[in-house]
């Protein structure tokens, strides 16, 4: 037990404090135990600021098959992300006809610039991101048509 002096109308103590249990705590003043209750309390308000971001809700249907491989294409000749990174540069526009290898996009990812090359020789149909988008690995940046 906590031995303790607390003075009360200019009378001094002498008080036990013992085991605390839940709300209860055990008291020995002047040779006498009471069980007396204690309110907890308030806690205090941090100081951490918390950051609040919007969270955006994907359409499933534009979400693409996490099973296909990095970089792949999916039927159609959709240009999938290799790695998760930031679009730098979109090297065509929509309606440029391109050829299967060439560049149509360049990324950085983990701190070095990759070039997204045309996986097949057609037309550029849609491009679904913008310069200074950040994308996840397998997210669509272009969709190419025969």
């Amino acid at each position: 037990m906590r031995e303790y002096k607390i003075t009360i109308d200019g009378t001094t103590y002498s008080v036990d404090i013992g085991r605390i249990v839940d709300d209860k705590v055990d008291v020995v003043l002047d040779g006498k135990t009471y069980q007396v209750s204690v309110e907890t309390p308030m806690r205090r308000v941090s100081k951490t600021p918390v950051i609040k971001r919007k969270h955006e809700i994907m359409n499933v249907a534009e979400v693409p098959d996490r099973t296909s491989a990095p970089g792949s294409v999916l039927p159609g000749g959709d240009v999938l992300a290799p790695l998760p990174g930031l679009i730098l540069k979109l090297l065509v526009k929509e309606e440029d006809k391109v050829s299967a290898g060439q560049p149509v996009a360049i990324m950085e990812a983990m701190k070095m610039e990759n070039e997204i090359e045309s996986p097949i020789t057609g037309t550029v149909q849609e491009i679904v991101v913008s310069e200074g988008d950040t994308i996840l690995e397998n997210a669509i940046i272009m969709k190419i048509g025969s």
